[in-house]
């Protein structure tokens, strides 16, 4: 049976935050905020989610996955059905690749942004000065999972793309 993740991001101010919600297949919900401290766009912050999600699914023993996300063009690149002409986007894609290949299956399916209202609402807790709410856990991006190009004429592959994450202490 399969899980499913839901991601998204969100852009508060000066602030880039992602939301992440793992789903089983009895319906219990793990929830994940995310703070992203450093330069990054919005599509790449959709990758930086979808990479930590798959990381944390992997961390969990999750052999089976469904990602959902409403980004058609991370989605696309991800299912390899378009190419990733940027090079941090490839760089992402790449990782992406290497992360869903410990997984019996996973699949990548675009949907539109008003069923993934969940880790869209995560993905602006995240950038609020409000309390964090009950069962979401937070937590902080200080590098990214791939090394960025600043020209984006090279394609860079990340040092290590299946390190454990870090821990929260």
């Amino acid at each position: 049976m399969h899980w499913h993740m839901h991601f998204d991001n969100s852009k508060m101010h000066s602030n880039l935050e992602a939301g992440i919600v793992l789903s089983s297949p009895k319906g219990d919900r793990l929830r994940y905020a995310l703070q992203i401290h450093f330069t990054t766009s919005n599509n790449l912050a959709r990758y930086e989610a979808l990479a930590h999600g798959l990381r944390l699914a992997k961390e969990l023993g999750i052999w089976c996955i469904l990602c959902y996300g409403d980004s058609d063009l991370v989605v696309q690149q991800c299912s390899s059905e378009w190419d990733a002409r940027d090079a941090n986007m490839a760089s992402y894609r790449f990782l992406i690749q290497q992360l869903s290949s410990f997984f019996d299956g996973c699949e990548f399916l675009h949907i539109p942004r008003a069923e993934n209202d969940v880790a869209d609402v995560l993905a602006k807790i995240g950038s609020s000065r409000q309390a964090i709410l009950s069962g979401v856990s937070l937590e902080h991006l200080h590098k990214p999972s791939v090394k960025l190009s600043p020209d984006s004429e090279s394609i860079f592959v990340p040092d290590d793309p299946v390190a454990p994450l870090p821990s929260m202490d």
